[in-house]
């Protein structure tokens, strides 16, 4: 190069750098006129690019390549020109005509990589990123592309590695930190992913996507106010992120805020009306508002929006099973599948699809995707899990979900004690009491305390993954009645313990405070509280209605756990019962604890329903109900945990189910392999239990005349 044109090259290269594109474009393209000159022809081919003239940079590039065929670096820019015009083929087969060319060239090999994991070849890209890693062990570039890529092909563990190495050699980039949260993520470490994401946040602690893995992180460990706090802060600092309203508006819902939630999904949808995260997220909230209708149209404007939006196939198979149609939701699951067999929610939804079919082996296999879900059905223990055919010293069971579940798959200790494993069962402290009367042989805990949680031979696994791992069909499972009782709890609900009457409001303090004579002989007057007597007392004492006792008791329960995200129509109201009510000669006794009691002040049948006192169950959950079962000749409950209490325990049972139910009762059918003592009655048509009650009215008294007969 000549004096003048060196000159003129280091004018270029100054507008260049001072971003005077198009005239250090006008001076490159006069000096590699005469003759092709490798630099100039790689700055001329960079300005083209940096002003997005793709065509032209792709000219330049072939040019330069045609003048030095056998210099990788000039196939490196035809790569870089192909890749700009987002023709990935042709970009990879430069990159790798490079790296032919020279071996030794890692940016080649680096590049190269980024088009196979552009194209989804991550497999690819990550054998190309090791080649470029042996070259130099210190590219972060590419330790940070490698780590993507193996979380793309499910090596999460592989990929957690390169991250740490990253911390380890930058700690002051925020990128590697979020990198890091959200491989943990992946891997369920939920408490280390709000970790990292904290030590981004303390680097720039107005970077949102630390603020959104953070609040990823404590949705996965069940710390809904964390997450809601943490999803709010996400948002406020980058409002334009308009799908982040979606784990939002789900946290509200956990909590029992749908009209919040409803308000984020809508400001979310009024900045973008065509988000259709958000719309499939308002969709699942107007469903736990009870609007289906409006639930049915956001997932259906969801899906027109993103027909491959697994979560939106979900949100209406959902729905079409609310409505009863089962071959609609069976339809709109495999669309989800089809989209996207992964996600955990779309494994599990089919999973139980499959178990409530029957098929055994596909639907466990698919619900161990519950610990997946966002929030998790459980929160993993710090030790290793047991894969169910290791040898063990000991074994945690860990209990999950609701005391449904847990009495339903509690069962199956009983099969790990047959098997001489050392196992127990780790439970809230209330329920304590009552699963420990499974089996003497597992001890059941409330805490870990008592456990050396380092010991090389301790495992643990949840208790609903016990079916897949040692006993799939529910045939094979110990057969009810395998709950006991302690019988001082049946001895002590053998004259019915009733709710206190509350005193109207006005009487006097001191007679609202004192207890009635209950020695005194019938009629007898109490002594006022100015000492006046039974002058005092009314002449005619209101009448008393004396029944017979009953012939038939019925033991009664309306309303299951009101969160939305499980009672969308299993519980019915305590009017559907009215038919029980008309039969003479039956006794009504209310199951219900806490939520729904208030509904006995409102049915016109009031009268005929026995209130238990309310310090029942105060040692332990259900420990006297189970005893209270032993009373009663049936139990006509909704789909709750009393009807698993009753058919564990072997005692009758009706139960009304809506008209798709819940996994475990099947699709059709009026017995169950789970509990022999349980009979089901299902809806003909969804949310109608008109049906339903007069069927099990019927059943009642057909108990009746059985019990009358001679």
């Amino acid at each position: 190069m000549s004096t003048d044109a060196r000159a003129a090259f280091s004018r270029a290269t100054e507008l260049h750098r001072q971003g005077k594109l198009d005239e250090a474009i006008e001076i490159y393209r006069r000096l590699v006129k005469p003759k092709p000159v490798f630099e100039v022809q790689r700055l001329l081919v960079f300005a083209l690019l940096q002003t997005r003239r793709f065509k032209e940079a792709l000219q330049a590039a072939r040019r330069t390549c045609e003048a030095f065929p056998s210099l990788a670096g000039a196939h490196v820019l035809l790569g870089a020109a192909y890749q700009a015009s987002r023709t990935w083929d042709k970009a990879l087969a430069a990159y790798e005509a490079a790296a032919t060319l020279d071996p030794t060239l890692g940016e080649a090999h680096y590049l190269a990589g980024n088009m196979l994991a552009a194209q989804g070849r991550h497999e690819e890209a990550v054998t190309r990123f090791d080649r470029v890693l042996a070259l130099d062990p210190r590219a972060a570039e590419a330790l940070a592309n490698r780590a993507t890529a193996l979380s793309r092909v499910g090596r999460s563990q592989d990929a957690l590695r390169d991250c740490e190495t990253l911390t380890t050699m930058q700690p002051w980039e925020p990128r590697h930190w979020i990198s890091t949260a959200g491989t943990l993520l992946e891997l369920g470490r939920f408490e280390e992913v709000a970790a990292a994401a904290d030590r981004a946040l303390r680097i720039d602690p107005r970077m949102a996507d630390a603020h959104f893995l953070r609040g990823q992180g404590c949705l996965g460990n069940c710390d809904l106010a964390g997450a809601r706090a943490a999803f709010s802060t996400a948002l406020a600092v980058a409002p334009d992120r308009v799908a982040w309203a979606a784990p939002l508006a789900r946290v509200l819902c956990r909590e029992q805020k749908p009209d919040e939630a409803l308000a984020v999904c809508d400001d979310a949808l009024a900045r973008d009306p065509a988000c259709a995260p958000v719309l499939q997220e308002r969709s699942e909230v107007k469903r736990f508002m009870g609007d289906t209708a409006g639930a049915l149209a956001d997932a259906e404007a969801a899906l027109t929006l993103d027909p491959t939006l697994a979560l939106a196939h979900i949100s209406l198979a959902t729905l079409r099973f609310d409505m009863g149609d089962v071959a609609g939701g069976e339809r709109a699951a495999a669309a989800a599948l089809a989209a996207d067999p992964g996600l955990p929610v779309v494994r599990f939804v089919c999973g139980a699809e499959n178990l409530a079919h029957g098929r055994w082996p596909e639907g466990w296999t698919g619900y161990e995707a519950r610990g997946g879900l966002m929030p998790p059905a459980y929160v993993p223990l710090s030790f290793e899990r047991w894969d169910g055919r290791e040898p063990v010293e000991e074994l945690i069971v860990l209990g999950e979900q609701g005391l449904g579940d847990l009495i339903q798959f509690g069962r199956l200790v009983r099969l790990l004690a047959d098997r001489g494993i050392h196992a127990r069962f780790l439970t809230a402290r209330r329920n304590a009491p009552l699963l420990s009367r499974i089996d003497a042989r597992v001890p059941v805990i409330s805490d870990l305390a008592s456990v050396d949680t380092s010991r090389p031979g301790l495992r643990w696994v949840p208790v609903g993954s016990l079916p897949g791992l040692i006993a799939p069909n529910p045939a094979d499972w110990p057969s009810a009645p395998y709950l006991t009782v302690d019988p001082e709890r049946v001895a002590r609900w053998r004259t019915w313990r009733l709710a206190e009457t509350l005193p109207e409001p006005g009487e006097d303090d001191a007679a609202a405070e004192a207890p009635p004579d209950l020695d005194a002989p019938p009629g007898s007057a109490e002594p006022s509280a100015d000492g006046a007597g039974a002058e005092d007392a009314p002449e005619e004492p209101a009448p008393v209605v004396v029944r017979p006792p009953p012939r038939l008791r019925v033991g009664i329960n309306w309303q299951g756990n009101p969160s939305s995200a499980v009672d969308v129509g299993r519980s019915a109201p305590l009017s559907a019962f009215a038919p029980l009510a008309e039969l003479e000669g039956v006794e009504l006794v209310s199951l219900q604890w806490g939520y729904g009691e208030e509904q006995i002040d409102d049915v016109p049948f009031a009268d005929r329903i026995v209130r238990l006192a309310a310090d029942r169950d105060a040692e332990g959950t259900f420990m006297d109900t189970a005893g209270i079962l032993q009373h009663l000749d049936v139990v006509v409950t909704i789909d709750s945990a009393l009807v698993h209490l009753a058919g564990a325990r072997g005692r009758p049972a009706f139960l009304a189910l809506r008209a798709v139910p819940d996994w475990r009762w099947g699709r059709e059918g009026e017995r169950t392999h789970l509990y022999p003592s349980v009979r089901l009655f299902r809806q003909s048509r969804a949310g109608e239990w008109g049906d339903v009650f007069t069927r099990i009215a019927a059943a009642v008294e057909a108990l009746l005349q059985a019990k009358e007969a001679p």
